[in-house]
C-alpha cells in the first residue's frame, strides 16, 4: 500500500491509558515526549488506538492527517512535555464493537514474546503490520468503513 507522496504506508498502534486517549481522540492529536517512533508517522498512515493500563481494548481506527511536527502548546491531560505530535482523524468504535486486546495478541506479528507482551505497548506506539491492520479492522466489525 502506498499512501501520499508515493511512500509506503505504515500502520500504527497508539496505546494509552483510556482517559487519556479518548482526550488525545477528541483533539486530533497525539503527542510523545521522545521522536523514535513519532517521527516516522506520515499522512495517510492507518493508526489504531488502544486503551491500555487494564482496560486493553482496541477504542478506535483511522489514518493520520498530518506528518510528524513539533509543538510544544499543551493541549494533553497528562502532565509532562509532549512536543513530538501527529495529528489523525479516528473513528471511535462503539462500546459493544471495542476489540478486547487479549483475544488477539497472539496474533498480532509485533508481539514477538508473548510471555512479557506488554513490553511492546509500553512506549505508547508501536509499529504493526498490514495483517495486524487487517485483523483489527475484521475484528472491529468496521473493515468496509475503516479502510
Amino acid at each position: 500500500a502506498v499512501c501520499v507522496r508515493g511512500l509506503p504506508m505504515n500502520y500504527w498502534l497508539l496505546c494509552l491509558p483510556r482517559e487519556d486517549l479518548e482526550h488525545c481522540m477528541r483533539k486530533g492529536t497525539f503527542g510523545l515526549s521522545r521522536k523514535c517512533r513519532i517521527g516516522h508517522v506520515r499522512i495517510g498512515d492507518r493508526v489504531v488506538c488502544c486503551a491500555g493500563k487494564g482496560d486493553w481494548k482496541i477504542i478506535g481506527l483511522g489514518s493520520a492527517i498530518s506528518d510528524y511536527y513539533v509543538d510544544d502548546a499543551k493541549i494533553f491531560l497528562k502532565e509532562g512535555y509532549y512536543p513530538d505530535r501527529f495529528d489523525f482523524k479516528i473513528e471511535a468504535l462503539p462500546k459493544n464493537r471495542e476489540v478486547d486486546l487479549m483475544s488477539i495478541i497472539g496474533d498480532l506479528s509485533f508481539v514477538k514474546n508473548l510471555s512479557c507482551w506488554a513490553v511492546f505497548f509500553r512506549d505508547g506506539m508501536a509499529k504493526m503490520s498490514k495483517s495486524d491492520w487487517d485483523l483489527i479492522c475484521e475484528k472491529s466489525d468496521t473493515a468496509k468503513s475503516a479502510k
